[in-house]
């Protein structure tokens, strides 16, 4: 029965204070005084709402997620009543909030207060509804724990305006989602007393956020565009993530009124929703950077065009809750095609604002490799850190002694007893010359290669025969000598294939294999792109039967000497990933291994190509290209837009899905975003096999005779 003519405030004390669960139900008067303008202001916020003993709230705030019935248990009565269940404590807190709101600001717009109550009604239906279906189903409402989550997170917001954006605008839109989900979950169990219930509560949270969002318009400065300012009115960890459901319900979200370009960001966005997020950011110059040691360094535009271009690969190691530092975020439109294809879109955050994740806890954070601008990076973060680093030499710039130098290569190898090639470092112009002549006598080739203590993708090399050199030569070897104090020395030996084997190692010295990958590069030794799935199902039958051999075959060498400079890596004060390139060469008697030519204590793109297998299809294949400027022209292509959109248009997607995960088949996926990339663009073609991937690209006109030459 509905209670005599009363007073907004009135209404909202007892919803609020009042302990009895059948006082906070019953309805305001149809006739209800808005005494906003006369009445005080609330100004002390109780620590919880009333709360009759049998529902009183958990002080810690998250009562037992644990208990939350999963979908394989709702054929069962009890099962359902209990999703109600917390279902309908976050309706009475909603209920106690909005009174809160009512009581804390008597001086906000009429408009907003009556439409406030308006909704409050609404929400004790829905309390009504779901407490006597409980009761139908075996379920007392307060069997299970209450959480206060939310009271701890809107109940002390400073302004209507933040009381929209938090609950209208987040809490009761992914409401929407929450109840067209389970309302198709409950009609697929047969139950369309419940499913009817969870669609009136969507229909009517549709009406709550056209409230909210219709206010919150009227209020935000409108500087930015809607989602940011949005974004930046919610206090962490109120976030745009908690907006989302277990489904997006882009209807309803259209029916509340809010606009398409918001409804779009939002259906990409990914933030924490609480748990402490790990960062990643793409710093591919490290080696480089370290090679200058105490010097200043300033990355050549090169590398300053791939950090900017590249920035989001990192997202394939992150989850939705972690976080990528970027120069720019991808586009929205780029972003829902991302997810489409199934790979996780986790929290972008322009690299000069990370000071707004002060305030968060922070897991961890990973650069691609550990270096002098890595920890200037991290400093801001370091006491939002739970888990500082704190390993013995995060940034070692001593080639004697750091694990990014080439030079200690050789001794890794002679301790872990792996091949017997000829290696020396020099010191001097004289010393080379010396040691190349005498190599170049036992060497197959004629040539030697000469190689920096810090370098990497095939650059900071030179390839010499005996002799005197040129002068361009002698200035190389003597400018790194002044810079190193020393050079590696070894055979060139005739490469056939290159091959990349991968482990972590974590803070107590653990080293697990994480997989083998095969890559190509040009004729300069420069990397050019992976192989992916089956990567030796093209070798010859001989090849293969050295690949697999039982104990002794290249696949178990490969895994013993990673697993082998793991645990050096780490006696060397590193952790973290790390991964060895190796590679077959000629010979006179046949096809050799040599499986560590070079140690890269750092992420790569040999665990970029190990991140997209697990997207493939079984007994599907893939091949990762990195095409760039020079390429995509030569190729007769204006931008990567107009080459990706070519390559697309003629080669449909293959994706399945597998319960919640998207499996590709077939289909061409850029990597970074074609519409943000100057000079670099990661591709992903996917296939039955890889002359399948290849045909694919040159169909298009993109060819690379240095690929070709591994698979035909």
């Amino acid at each position: 029965m509905r209670a005599e003519q009363e007073t907004i405030s009135q209404f909202a004390t007892k919803v609020l204070f009042s302990t009895s669960l059948a006082d906070k139900l019953v309805l305001p008067g149809i006739d209800i005084l808005d005494d906003g303008p006369r009445s005080q202001a609330l100004l002390k916020i109780p620590t919880m709402p009333g709360r009759e003993a049998s529902i009183r709230l958990d002080a810690q705030g998250q009562g037992n997620k644990n208990l939350f019935p999963g979908k394989s248990s709702l054929s069962l009565d009890r099962s359902r009543g209990h999703v109600l269940h917390f279902f309908a404590n976050h309706e009475l807190l909603a209920l106690e909030l909005m009174a809160l709101a009512l009581l804390r600001w008597p001086d906000a717009p009429a408009g907003f207060r009556r439409g406030l109550v308006q909704t409050m009604v609404e929400e004790q239906t829905h309390m009504s509804l779901y407490v006597s279906r409980m009761r139908e189903l075996g379920v007392t409402f307060g069997e299970l724990p209450l959480n206060s989550f939310f009271w701890k997170c809107l109940s002390h917001l400073e302004t209507p305006m933040e009381f929209a954006a938090a609950m209208a605008m987040t809490f009761e839109q992914a409401n929407i989602d929450f109840a067209l989900y389970y309302e198709g979950l409950f009609r697929r169990e047969g139950d369309s007393v419940t499913a009817d219930i969870m669609s009136r509560v969507r229909l009517e949270e549709i009406g709550h956020v056209k409230h909210g969002f219709t206010w919150f318009e009227r209020w935000r400065p409108r500087n930015e565009r809607l989602f940011k300012e949005w974004m930046d009115t919610l206090c962490f960890p109120m976030t745009p993530a908690r907006a989302k459901g277990l489904l997006f319900d882009h209807e309803g979200r259209v029916a509340a009124g809010l606009p398409q370009d918001y409804i779009d960001e939002l259906e990409v966005h990914s933030q924490s929703k609480g748990r402490p997020p790990r960062i990643f950011w793409f710093n591919p110059g490290c080696e480089q950077e370290i090679s200058f040691g105490e010097q200043k360094w300033t990355p050549p535009k090169p590398i300053a065009d791939l950090t900017r271009d590249y920035a989001i690969l990192m997202a394939l190691f992150a989850h939705s809750d972690d976080v990528v530092l970027v120069d720019e975020a991808p586009t929205t439109e780029y972003l829902r095609q991302y997810a489409q294809w199934g790979f996780t879109i986790p929290e972008f955050v322009a690299l000069n604002k990370t000071d707004t994740l002060l305030p968060r806890k922070i897991d961890s954070f990973h650069p691609w490799g550990w270096s002098p601008d890595a920890l200037r990076v991290m400093a801001p973060l370091k006491k939002s850190l739970l888990r500082p680093d704190e390993r013995l030499h995060p940034v070692d710039t001593n080639p004697a002694t750091s694990v990014f130098s080439k030079a200690r290569v050789p001794d890794i190898r002679a301790k872990l007893g792996i091949d017997d090639i000829e290696t020396a470092t020099i010191t001097s112009l004289d010393q080379c010359l010396l040691a190349a002549n005498q190599m170049i006598q036992t060497t197959a080739s004629g040539f030697v290669v000469l190689k920096s203590p810090f370098s990497s993708s095939g650059r900071g090399m030179l390839r010499i025969t005996g002799g005197d050199l040129p002068m361009k030569d002698k200035k190389w070897i003597e400018d790194e000598l002044a810079r190193h104090g020393g050079l590696i020395i070894e055979p060139w030996l005739e490469k056939q294939l290159d091959f990349s084997a991968h482990v972590d190692i974590d803070e107590r010295g653990n080293v697990d294999f994480r997989g083998i990958t095969r890559f190509w590069t040009d004729r300069r030794g420069q990397y050019r792109g992976h192989l992916i799935g089956r990567i030796v199902d093209d070798l010859d039958n001989d090849l293969i039967q050295l690949w697999h051999k039982d104990k002794t075959g290249w696949a178990d060498q490969l895994k013993d000497a990673s697993l082998g400079v793991g645990k050096t890596a780490f006696e060397s004060g590193y952790y973290g990933p790390l991964g060895i390139d190796a590679m077959t060469y000629g010979t006179k008697t046949g096809t050799k291994l040599r499986p560590l030519l070079e140690i890269n204590p750092r992420w790569s793109m040999g665990r970029v190509a190990l991140a997209v297998q697990r997207k493939l299809a079984a007994k599907h294949c893939g091949i990762l290209i990195h095409i760039s400027k020079t390429d995509r022209e030569k190729f007769g292509y204006d931008n990567f837009v107009s080459m990706t959109e070519s390559l697309q248009r003629a080669h449909d997607f293959d994706i399945i899905t597998n319960g919640n995960a998207k499996i590709i088949r077939k289909g061409v996926f850029p990597l970074n975003d074609p519409r943000l990339a100057r000079q670099s663009l990661a591709l992903l073609v996917v296939g039955k096999h890889h002359r399948e991937c290849y045909e694919i690209l040159r169909t298009e006109g993109i060819h690379d005779q240095h690929l070709e030459s591994q698979i035909y």
